[in-house]
């Protein structure tokens, strides 16, 4: 007698002995055509998006951010469907140009770079006991005391205790120190010397990097 099976059964994807295991690697898997190196690059594109929009603006109701939401939540979908998104009008702007302040600033550090102050630049020279290090400025948490000025570059050596900086403004250095803790002092001026080009201005640091405290 005939198995009433045999005309019903499945047939094996693999070709083979149907009692065999079917193999992963056997089975025709889609493919998209792209390659790992392109959903990568599509996952930066769209850090990139999402860090274009100031969800401060948002929660202020500012309507350019808010159309802003928009324009970047369709680009998102277009670049989860896989496709490439490029400049999206709205979102992808020009930086913008670098007031004069900005210049100024950037102006200095380059100079004081070139003349070998490229490890100091915005940073104190904290002084405990023997021991020095230098700090971030922005980890000294107080600023009363302090004239307008560009930037701050630590001097070499002080032989006090506390928190010591040479400032640079528009026409001349100071050197500041402030005691510690900071948040219970203000900083106070020990010297300042005027200059009128970038040749004066390495000077003063120089000499008051040694001797500004004295």
């Amino acid at each position: 007698m005939e198995n009433p099976n045999e005309d019903n059964q499945a047939p094996n994807p693999s070709g083979s002995n149907p009692d065999e295991p079917l193999l992963i690697d056997e089975v025709n898997q889609p493919d998209d055509g792209d390659s790992l190196e392109d959903w990568i690059n599509r996952a930066k594109r769209a850090h990139e998006l999402v860090d274009a929009v100031d969800l401060k603006k948002v929660t202020e109701h500012d309507e350019i951010e808010i159309a802003k939401v928009a324009t970047v939540g369709s680009a998102l979908q277009d670049l989860e469907q896989g496709q490439d998104v490029g400049h999206v009008e709205g979102v992808d702007e020009v930086v913008p140009e670098m007031d004069e302040s900005m210049l100024r600033r950037a102006g200095l550090i380059e100079a004081l770079s070139e003349a070998g102050f490229a490890d100091r630049i915005s940073r104190v020279l904290s002084v405990h006991g023997d021991a020095m290090d230098l700090r971030p400025l922005d980890l000294i948490p107080h600023s009363e005391g302090l004239p307008e000025y560009d930037l701050c570059v630590a001097p070499e050596q002080v032989s006090l205790s506390g928190h010591f900086g040479l400032f640079v403004s528009r026409s001349g250095v100071f050197a500041a120190s402030i005691a510690d803790p900071p948040s219970k002092h203000h900083w106070r001026i020990a010297k300042s010397r005027p200059y009128d080009n970038n040749q004066e201005l390495m000077e003063n640091l120089a000499v008051f990097g040694q001797s500004g405290f004295e």
